[in-house]
C-alpha cells in the first residue's frame, strides 16, 4: 500500500528529504523485496540499507515477527547481522535480472542459476513441526526457527520459491510508468494493471495523455 507520505515525496521528491517508509504494492512478498530498491521517479530508494533497515523491512513484510527478529538486534549480532545483509542485497539484485528476463513468461528451466540458488539456500533451512493452540483447537504448524542473521535469507528464499512455482507468471509485470523500476503481480479481476500505483505513475502518465491531446 501506497502512504500519503510516500506520494508526497515520489511527486515532489528532493534529495535531502528523509527515506519514506517502505511500501507493499506487489501483491507477493518476494515482488515487494525486490521493490526494496525502488526508483519510481528520479530519487532511487534502498530499504534495506543497513541490518536495522532489513530486520524492519522482515517484520513490515511478514517474513518475520518482532518477536523474532528482537534478539538478532542485539550488539553482537551486528557483525552478523551486516554480512546476512550483504547476502541478501547481492541476492536480491541477481533475482531481479531472473524476473525482468521472465515476466511475463512462466519460467520452465529447473536447471537455471538463480533456480539453483534458490533449492541451495531452502536445503539450509532448519525447520520441524510444532503444535500449538488456533482458534478452536491445537494447530500443526510448520516452524522455521530464526537462530541467527544468517536464517533471515531462508525465508525470502522460500518466498521467492513460491513466486516461481505458484504464481501466474503472465502476470508478473513491471510498472510501465517511464523511469519507474517497481515489479508487481496483476491479481486484478481484468489483469489490466499498469501501474504501481495510480496516485505515483497512473496520474501522472494520465496528465501526461492530457497534455498530448
Amino acid at each position: 500500500m501506497l502512504t500519503g507520505q510516500f506520494c508526497d515525496r515520489i511527486n515532489n521528491p528532493m534529495t535531502d528529504a528523509p527515506r519514506p517508509e517502505p511500501f507493499f504494492i506487489a501483491e507477493h512478498p518476494a515482488l515487494d523485496f525486490l521493490n526494496t530498491r525502488a526508483q519510481p521517479r528520479t530519487v532511487l530508494y534502498d530499504w534495506l540499507d543497513t541490518g536495522a533497515d532489513l530486520l524492519d523491512w522482515m517484520e513490515a513484510a511478514g517474513l518475520a515477527t518482532a518477536a523474532e527478529v528482537a534478539p538478532l538486534r542485539a550488539p553482537q549480532n551486528a557483525d552478523a547481522l551486516a554480512a546476512a545483509r550483504a547476502e541478501i542485497v547481492a541476492f536480491r539484485e541477481r533475482f531481479r535480472e531472473f524476473i525482468e528476463v521472465t515476466a511475463g513468461t512462466p519460467p520452465k528451466d529447473a536447471g537455471h542459476p538463480i533456480i539453483a540458488e534458490i533449492n541451495a539456500l531452502l536445503a539450509r533451512r532448519p525447520r520441524h513441526l510444532w503444535i500449538e493452540a488456533g482458534e478452536d483447537r491445537l494447530a500443526l504448524r510448520d516452524h522455521q526457527p530464526l537462530d541467527a542473521p544468517g536464517d533471515l535469507i531462508l525465508r525470502i528464499a522460500e518466498a521467492a520459491a513460491q513466486l516461481v512455482t505458484r504464481a501466474n507468471f503472465h502476470h508478473v509485470r513491471q510498472c510501465q510508468g517511464p523511469t519507474c523500476t517497481l515489479f508487481f503481480l496483476d491479481v486484478s479481476k481484468n489483469h489490466k494493471r499498469r501501474w504501481c500505483s495510480m496516485e505515483v505513475c497512473g496520474n501522472r502518465a494520465k496528465a501526461a495523455a492530457f497534455r498530448n491531446r
